[in-house]
């Protein structure tokens, strides 16, 4: 039985805790997630592992931003599940995820008006590889390669990010 909208309508009047829909990749659907009552929306073709043609999250994200545009506040980067419901407070947010592997990934993405990115295959990586340090390896070089891409840009802060900082093919 596949979800439909309804379903996130219902489970919007059983709760109030932040809903946040994941693989949302049109605009129009962003419209939809945020009609039935979701608080945040994360941009993912799950790894291209469901449809394995399907449009890149990066693609997608612009065009997402713009439906919700003026609804979210402020950028966050690197943040974790625990903690990610406290900084939504009841903002429609635009998150991303799927190939976001360098600092450079996440600068573009939060460039492109992402609230924050969601990193899957380095954790992992990093988890296989070193258990509980390499995790924290892993953050440490995304923080590290972040912090110099944005310094290359002349930005000394995240809330300094935006979509300037692009190139812009004609």
């Amino acid at each position: 039985m596949a979800i439909t909208w309804t379903n996130l309508e219902r489970l919007r009047k059983l709760t109030r805790l932040s809903i946040i829909c994941k693989g949302i990749l049109s605009p129009a659907d962003a419209e939809l997630a945020i009609k039935y009552g979701a608080n945040g929306i994360i941009v993912s073709n799950h790894g291209s592992r469901v449809i394995d043609t399907t449009a890149s999250a990066i693609e997608c994200l612009k065009d997402i931003i713009n439906v919700v545009d003026g609804r979210a506040e402020g950028k966050v980067c690197l943040i974790t599940i625990s903690s990610m419901f406290l900084i939504l407070k009841n903002l429609q947010e635009v998150f991303v995820d799927t190939a976001i592997r360098t600092g450079t990934d996440v600068l573009k993405a939060l460039a492109l008006g992402a609230r924050a990115v969601f990193i899957g295959r380095p954790i992992l990586y990093g988890l296989c590889c070193g258990g509980q340090n390499g995790v924290r390896r892993v953050l440490d070089i995304l923080k590290k390669e972040l912090t110099y891409d944005m310094a290359c840009c002349g930005l000394t802060s995240i809330d300094q990010i935006n979509e300037d900082i692009l190139y812009k093919y004609a």
